[in-house]
């Protein structure tokens, strides 16, 4: 202990003695700093001071200038204002009316001619002149000489205003600014022509020297061979001096200016000059609405002497308080840092002992000096902190060794994920690329080699832009990626054709992620690509199903019924009618039943390839189902669109089909329907067309008739009558009935829940199938009330079968219409409350037909009851193929396959294929999969093996009342 004393007293001996040949105390410093910094505070403060003046003088200026340029628009437009009474009132002035109605040039000088001196007196008119409808000057008067260009101007405004009868206010600035006005002219009312007026800005220079007080001038762009001797030019700016308030002075000081600035820029900027003792502010901007840019300028001369000097006042009291303040801050501050300064002074010469390591002498050598002090300041605190330091660096000595073998570790464990990501990279079926900062290509895994044909070595340092496929949704790509490089954006998913190597194409999905990043080498981004090619190409493949009858090619119901919406639209609207022809085959049943399914097809083909060259190319083909086939004409007459149906007929008549050794002749019947003559919706045109095609079947076969109103009132309103009748008194009586027909759960062959079916009966007693009067309701408007009926029945009736803790679910029909109805949410909701239902034990049967007139608004009125707990069936899956668009738009829990696939299933291979890929396609969806039309044990066993989830038929059980199915449940 002796001995590190001794050695302590050695250390401080040799740092003091060190110290003193060299030291200068720290208060004489911090005075001549202090000082220093003091002065230029002052002095920093004075310049901030005086340059913060200049700047709110500029803030001012351009604020005042602002509302110069807003004053000068304001008085502009009260010259056209002004203009605009007058062209009203000139109609009115004395004899002008019948000249200008006669627009006789003649009458009009010698009606306008005495009121036009009186006009440039009075109201500064400069120009007055007349145009007819066409463009022809009738007479004009103006204050200055004529200018081609200036002409070639108003002829082209005057034109405008004639064409879009709109007026126009155009200021022109040739020899000077002229604010024209242009306008219609009426005469009671009667457009005879256009009028303008033009007008001397020589008010407005007034009227802002009287509203300011400063000076303003116009100046114009000129060439020097063309400008007079008496004017005034300056060639360095290439300007003329047009107009100048306070001429003689403010000349002088434009002549100034000119040899100070020669740059006509600098004075855009605003500049500030002395002149006469005097300062003044120069500022030149540009005046608005004339037809050529840059064209004419407004100068505006400020004095601002006052606000100069009184700058100057103030800068100077500031400098001579600041350097009162300095002296007395130095000597305050002398007296105040000698004691603490001292106790500094002991410190700095104790702390080498810390880098010898002598923690303990620091510390006893520290608490032998230091006393506690009432009033702890921050030589206190540096004891303290002295202290604490000694302590904290022992403790340091001994984590070095455990922070070492730590580090140790780390690198170990960062050497086995290298290793990992590496491996995960070159197995991973992705594309995995990185880019730098710029957007090239550093790094790309071998999945991403292997698909785009490139190697690492070929691909590094190659914009990834550049591999993409131009596309305009992707015009904004390079953007967003810089988002990413600059950390603005942390991840950004994209779809983009990708050029392989090959020049092969390939469909990616991207996703690329932000990495951190040092320097412009080093990976910013992590792009990871997923190839959807495939994918695309089946997704196309569905869309065109969507639309098209994949047997003979040609348009669907649901696309051919677009297109004749489209038609019978643009027909309407552009008065060029056009007609539908609609037929069906003669026999084909016969056919189909005879020679097998195989040759009913082949038929349909060959009437699809003959209809493709029988008719023109605008016009459009359909198969509407079964043997049905339509055609859209545009643009035709009936007397066209009846030879098109014999040219049909005659194609037809010459066609044969020969299966098996037997020919078979093709026959048919058309019927013409004109639109919008006979309809003006997709609806009415169908049935309306059909009727003409059964009236031909009428006549004979081979034979086509024109759909005319008779037949109409003859055939479809004596039906629509008949059946609204007999709805309008099941409405009244409660003659609706509803059947319930079982559906099996296939796994375990239980009966799961039951579809509710509508009946209902006439006043003969008749059951009706809906199937005979759901028309007639939706033509008269009748079919929200009983869908309405149908969901209180169906509901009341779930309500009396589950009353006793049963979970019996019901799976309810709504008619197509249904979906379009905005009281059919509020009341499943009420009906829900008031029987007390759980919603998960009702489901509700949807066809594509409803979905077709308005998809957003059926897929989110099915969210919202689906919400409320109840489930979707999509029904009639399968047919025409445009089911599969809907099952993927509209959120559906289940789809019913259609019963023509499934009747005939044991006997026929083509539906057994069919239903095999419709049930792989609703399992890829998630759907559950109901067969229906199930009518014995060997469908069903078929579909068992399939996997069908529920099935139902006459097999299963057929529809009965709910007192047969039910039983006591209904009491």
């Amino acid at each position: 202990m002796k001995q590190s004393i001794l050695e302590k007293n050695t250390q401080l001996a040799k740092f003091d003695h060190g110290a003193s040949s060299r030291f200068a105390s720290l208060k004489w410093k911090i005075s001549l700093l202090s000082s220093i910094i003091l002065l230029i505070v002052v002095t920093t403060f004075s310049i901030i001071n005086y340059q913060r003046f200049i700047d709110n003088i500029d803030q001012q200026s351009d604020l005042q200038y602002q509302r110069y340029a807003k004053e000068v628009e304001k008085l502009i437009e009260q010259i056209s204002s002004s203009s605009h009474q007058l062209i009203r009132m000139i109609p009115f002035l004395k004899g002008m009316d019948a000249a200008l109605s006669a627009q006789n040039n003649e009458q009009i000088a010698n009606a306008f001619e005495h009121h036009w001196q009186l006009l440039q007196l009075q109201d500064g008119i400069e120009a007055v002149r007349f145009y007819d409808q066409s463009n022809q000057l009738l007479i004009g008067w103006d204050s200055f000489e004529a200018d081609i260009y200036r002409d070639t101007l108003l002829l082209k405004h005057v034109r405008e205003v004639n064409l879009y009868e709109q007026p126009a206010n155009p200021l022109i600035c040739i020899e000077s600014c002229i604010q024209y006005t242009i306008e219609p002219l009426l005469v009671e009312g009667i457009r005879t022509g256009t009028i303008v007026i033009g007008a001397s800005l020589a008010d407005v220079f007034l009227g802002f020297k009287r509203t300011f007080g400063s000076d303003i001038g116009l100046f114009l762009k000129e060439k020097k061979y063309t400008i007079k001797h008496n004017d005034v030019w300056f060639p360095d700016w290439e300007i003329r001096l047009a107009a100048l308030t306070n001429r003689d002075k403010n000349l002088e000081i434009l002549y100034q200016t000119v040899e100070e600035y020669p740059d006509l820029a600098k004075l855009k900027q605003g500049i500030q000059t002395e002149w006469n003792k005097r300062y003044q502010r120069i500022k030149l901007f540009p005046l608005q609405g004339i037809s050529m840019t840059d064209q004419a300028h407004l100068v505006v001369i400020t004095d601002i002497t006052a606000t100069i000097e009184a700058i100057r006042d103030s800068i100077w009291r500031i400098v001579i308080i600041g350097l009162i303040g300095l002296i007395f801050s130095e000597i305050l501050l002398f007296a105040i840092l000698s004691k603490p300064l001292s106790r500094l002074k002991h410190i700095v010469f104790t702390l080498p002992l810390l880098a010898g390591g002598s923690f303990g002498i620091f510390r006893a050598t520290l608490s032998s000096v230091n006393r506690k002090q009432w009033l702890k300041d921050e030589i206190d605190l540096l004891y303290e902190a002295a202290v604490t330091l000694s302590h904290k660096l022992e403790k340091l000595e001994d984590k070095v060794v455990y922070r070492t073998k730590l580090l140790v570790q780390q690198r170990d464990e960062l050497s086995k994920e290298k290793d990992f990501i590496a491996h995960l990279l070159d197995t991973a079926q992705v594309i995995v690329l990185t880019q730098n900062v710029k957007g090239k290509i550093i790094m790309l895994n071998a999945y991403g080699e292997m698909l785009m044909r490139y190697t690492e070595e070929e691909i590094r340092g190659k914009p990834f832009l550049e591999i993409l496929l131009p596309d305009s949704e992707q015009y904004n790509l390079g953007q967003h990626l810089e988002e990413i490089h600059s950390g603005r954006r942390e991840q950004l998913r994209h779809e983009a054709i990708t050029l392989c190597n090959d020049g092969s194409k390939r469909h990616i999905v991207w996703l690329h992620s932000r990495l951190s990043w040092q320097s412009e080498t080093d990976p910013s981004v992590l792009s990871v690509g997923l190839d959807i090619t495939e994918y695309k190409r089946v997704e196309g493949h569905l869309a065109w199903l969507a639309d098209h009858d994949p047997l003979t090619n040609l348009y669907n119901r649901r696309r051919f019924s677009e297109e004749l919406e489209h038609m019978i639209n643009w027909a309407e609207r552009y008065q060029h009618p056009g007609a539908l022809l609609f037929f069906d085959l003669d026999r084909f049943k016969y056919i189909n039943d005879t020679s097998g399914h195989q040759a009913g097809d082949s038929l349909l083909k060959i009437v699809a390839d003959m209809l493709s060259h029988a008719i023109r190319a605008a016009d459009i083909t359909g198969r509407l189902g079964g043997d049905e086939f339509a055609v859209i004409l545009p643009e035709i007459t009936a007397s066209g669109a009846i030879e098109v149906a014999k040219k049909i007929l005659f194609r037809l008549s010459e066609t044969q089909l020969t299966v098996n050794g037997r020919t078979y002749k093709i026959a048919a019947s058309i019927g013409i329907a004109l639109f919008p003559e006979h309809g003006n919706n997709v609806h009415d045109l169908l049935a309306a067309a059909d009727l003409a095609m059964y009236q031909a079947k009428e006549i004979g076969r081979g034979t086509w008739h024109l759909f005319s109103n008779d037949d109409q009132t003859r055939e479809r309103m004596y039906t629509l009558v008949h059946w609204k009748e007999q709805i309008e008194y099941a409405n009244l009586n409660d003659k609706y009935l509803l059947y319930f027909q079982p559906i099996m759960a296939l796994p375990d062959r239980t009966i799961s829940h039951y579809e509710v079916l509508l009946r209902m009966c006439g006043k003969d007693g008749t059951i009706h199938s809906p199937a005979a009067f759901i028309a007639a309701a939706e033509h008269t408007g009748l079919i929200h009330e009983i869908d309405h009926m149908v969901l209180r029945k169906a509901i009341a009736q779930a309500a009396k079968i589950n009353k006793s803790g049963n979970r019996i679910r019901l799976s309810i029909n709504l008619s197509a219409h249904a979906f379009n109805d905005p009281g059919l949410l509020p009341v499943i909701r009420q009906e829900l409350m008031d029987k007390g239902v759980d919603p998960t034990l009702l489901m509700f049967e949807i066809t594509e037909t409803a979905a077709l007139d308005n998809l957003p608004g059926t897929r989110n009125l099915l969210r919202e009851i689906k919400e409320l707990g109840c489930g979707f069936v999509l029904d009639d899956f399968g047919v025409g193929f445009s089911s599969f668009y809907y099952l993927r738009e509209l959120p559906v829990d289940a789809v019913k396959i259609d019963g023509s696939f499934v009747r005939n299933l044991a006997s026929s291979p083509a539906d057994l294929i069919l239903v095999k890929a419709l049930c792989s396609v609703a399992r890829g969806f998630g759907k559950k999969i109901t067969a229906e039309f199930v009518e014995n044990e060997e469908v069903l066993v078929l579909l068992e093996k399939m996997e069908v989830d529920f099935a139902q038929g006459y097999h299963i059980g057929k529809p009965s009342a709910a007192a047969e199915v039910f039983g006591s449940s209904e009491d």
